[in-house]
């Protein structure tokens, strides 16, 4: 702590006062040192000392509100001094005030331009308004002055890392912990950097460290539930953010996140209450709000007009603050080549992408350039290279902020912009929001509407959105021949006999994520397996390698009366040897609520029919409208109780069983399967809007 220069005709305190406030705040006696401060302010108001100390000491006890008058206080009377100027860089960006954080640590530097910790906190404050490139640019000048600055090299690691610079991030990080073999956040950090990798077991093993040397780390809590959850072992992931909320209890991330593992869990009711306590904490935690929405799609009391009110809230919360009157100065001729950009955080091996890689590559290149913008940062695999070997321009927005990505799709000149997440993981709705394109869709990936006013059309089809539910989606609603349009890489198994055939059993199963199956679903199929004598049920899911989640969809069956051991469970598994397994299944039980997607169409590749239930909402039509497409119709229950009774008439014509499931995949890839034929249709849709909005004579249509 340095003394100041005394204001010009000011009355001081003496130098023994100074030093015994030094005394006190050195030692950490900080409570001694704010009264004693505050003491010397009212004896010596134009004096900028106790004016300094006493913000820095209500900085330290965590009383940033406190802090802030005296801060700039001290500001005011001592203008020079760049410890003055930092420390109200601190308070505010303690308070979450970025902008005037900023201000202040580059003031300092004006004064100071060689200042190592405000070079290093400017870097900070870069980084959270999602500005890495100068957040780099800033720890990189702070090791320059400084360069065993251990702090700078863990805050550069974190930077590189969210620039998806991993190879850079781990060194610094690594070098940070030479420098500081026991510093916690360098340790916490790299195992962001791990993970980010897929090495997962050293990310935990990084974590553990940092909790090692900070018993009190919520964010390494945070940060390990995340890694856990990612090998899906639910209940550690559950624990350590339960950890992370004893510690820091109004941390909203942790319940946003927690409330993800009761999803995986199937415990949908806690799931949304989590979701719920993250917003109460943090009203624009708009990521939270999208899993609210998720979840009340799998909800089986929620119906239409109470979803599509919730997906308006979102938009007035988070999207509509960032509408301006649009303006696009895009060429308006209608039957130009059109610039259509997609955007996503699934280009990449993931379920979503299955149903919108053929878009992406079986295109009319002599119509269209198709621009990618990637929000994944984590490592590429072979279904990212085909969509970077086929589409016109690939574009990685994972590290940039909204407005970022909104300049750069303005200066694409994209005249159609597709959304491929909607309100799942991933997604970059905030970008929409900005209007950087003409014409903005949503469909495919997680085809729901979005409640937004900035988002023009949504695909799907009639089975999905029947006519008379358009009323509810704010998108101009708009019908493609399927909802679905598969592609898969990689050749699929050889399709076998009907297992029953052998077995003299009939095997049902369900592959789906265990976060779709509902209370209602569990009982019905209970139902079905007490009324098929000696059948078994083969579920699949990842949430099934945790034992917990095990015991718990156990519980369900023993209560309705069928034994365990008709319940066979199986976890995860690379993804050959996941669709292998339905050649031990005769037919699939679809869940509900929210039923099957990718799923179903996986089976019926496999030769393996879907039993389904035709929900209310769309979550619950996906199945439904593959079938439908392929003429099985059938297949499609209206009630629970026609669900059940339709799954035993169907396990009891094993005949009828057999030769479907041989005719099944040449039904399929001919109905659904054809990815040029479905482009084509997609893309006259586009052109439908294209000229639409040509001929709207308006400045933007």
């Amino acid at each position: 702590m340095e003394n100041t220069t005394q204001p010009s005709g000011a009355t001081s305190p003496s130098p023994q006062e100074i030093n015994k406030l030094v005394v006190l705040f050195t030692e950490g006696r900080y409570t001694e040192a704010a009264t004693l401060a505050q003491a010397m302010t009212e004896l010596f108001p134009l004096h900028g000392f106790g004016w300094k100390v006493l913000g820095a000491a209500y900085q330290q006890m965590g009383r940033h509100a406190d802090a802030l008058v005296p801060m700039q206080k001290a500001v005011a009377l001592s203008p020079g001094d760049p410890e003055v100027h930092k420390n109200l860089g601190i308070t505010f960006m303690d308070m979450g005030q970025l902008v005037e954080a900023e201000t202040s640590f580059r003031r300092a530097l004006q004064i100071k331009p060689n200042h190592a910790k405000i070079h290093s906190n400017l870097g900070m404050i870069l980084k959270e308004m999602a500005r890495l490139s100068e957040a780099e640019t800033s720890f990189r000048r702070a090791l320059q002055v400084k360069p065993d600055f251990a702090e700078a090299y863990s805050n550069l690691g974190d930077t590189l890392k969210d620039m998806g610079r991993l190879d850079e991030a781990e060194a610094s990080c690594r070098r940070a912990l030479q420098v500081k073999p026991d510093f916690a956040d360098a340790h916490n950090n790299l195992g962001g950097i791990l993970q980010d990798f897929g090495r997962l077991d050293e990310a935990i093993a990084s974590y553990r460290r940092a909790l090692e040397i900070k018993p009190n780390y919520a964010e390494a809590y945070y940060n390990l539930g995340n890694t856990l959850r990612e090998l899906d072992r639910l209940d550690e992931a559950a624990y350590s953010y339960r950890q992370a909320l004893q510690i820091k209890p109004d941390f909203a991330g942790a319940y946003n996140n927690l409330g993800n593992i009761l999803k995986d869990m199937g415990q949908l009711d806690e799931a949304e209450a989590s979701y719920r306590r993250a917003l109460q904490i943090k009203p624009d935690f708009a990521g939270a709000h999208n899993n609210l929405i998720f979840i009340m799609d799998m909800s089986a009391t929620a119906g239409l007009p109470e979803l599509r009110r919730e997906r308006i809230k979102w938009d007035e919360a988070h999207a509509a603050p960032l509408w301006r009157e649009p303006v696009h100065s895009n060429d308006r001729s209608p039957d130009r080549r059109l610039r259509v950009g997609y955007v996503s955080g699934d280009l990449r091996e993931h379920s979503a992408a299955k149903t919108f890689v053929g878009i992406l590559t079986k295109y009319d290149r002599s119509q269209f350039d198709v621009y990618a913008y990637s929000n994944y940062k984590g490592k590429a695999d072979n279904f990212t290279e085909l969509f970077k070997q086929n589409v016109t321009v690939w574009r990685n927005i994972g590290g940039l902020p909204d407005d970022a990505v909104a300049k750069m799709i303005r200066e694409d000149r994209i005249d159609i912009l597709v959304d491929l997440s909607g309100h799942s993981g991933g997604n970059r709705l905030l970008v929409f929001a900005r209007k950087p394109a003409p014409i903005q869709i949503t469909g495919w990936g997680y085809g729901t509407s979005t409640g937004m006013r900035a988002m023009d059309v949504f695909f799907t089809d009639p089975v999905v959105v029947p006519p008379e539910d358009r009323q509810y989606f704010t998108e101009e609603v708009r019908y493609l021949p399927s909802v679905a349009a598969p592609f898969f890489i990689g050749h699929y198994p050889e399709v076998n006999e009907l297992p029953a055939l052998s077995d003299g059993v009939i095997t049902f199963g369900s592959f789906n994520r265990l976060a779709k199956v509902s209370d209602k679903a569990y009982r019905a199929w209970a139902e079905v397996l007490l009324a098929v004598p000696h059948s078994r049920l083969v579920m699949k899911a990842a949430e099934l390698d945790d034992a917990a989640s095990r015991e718990r969809v156990a519980g369900y069956f023993i209560k309705a009366g069928v034994a365990a051991d008709r319940i066979i469970m199986r976890g995860g598994a690379p993804w050959k040897e996941h669709v292998q397994a339905y050649n031990q299944i005769d037919l699939a039980l679809d869940p509900f609520p929210h039923g099957g997607g990718v799923t179903t169409l996986e089976g019926l590749m496999m030769g393996v029919p879907v039993i389904t239930l035709r929900w209310p909402t769309i979550a619950g039509r996906v199945s439904a409208s593959i079938m439908t497409v392929l003429g099985l119709t059938d297949w499609i229950a209206e009630t629970p109780e026609e669900y059940v009774a339709l799954a035993i008439q169907k396990a009891k014509d094993v005949r009828s069983l057999a030769a479907l499931r041989q005719q099944l995949r040449g039904v399929f890839t001919s109905a659904i399967g054809d990815q040029e034929a479905y482009a084509r249709n997609v893309e006259q849709e586009y052109r439908v809007l294209w000229q639409r909005w040509c001929a709207s004579g308006s400045p933007d249509g």
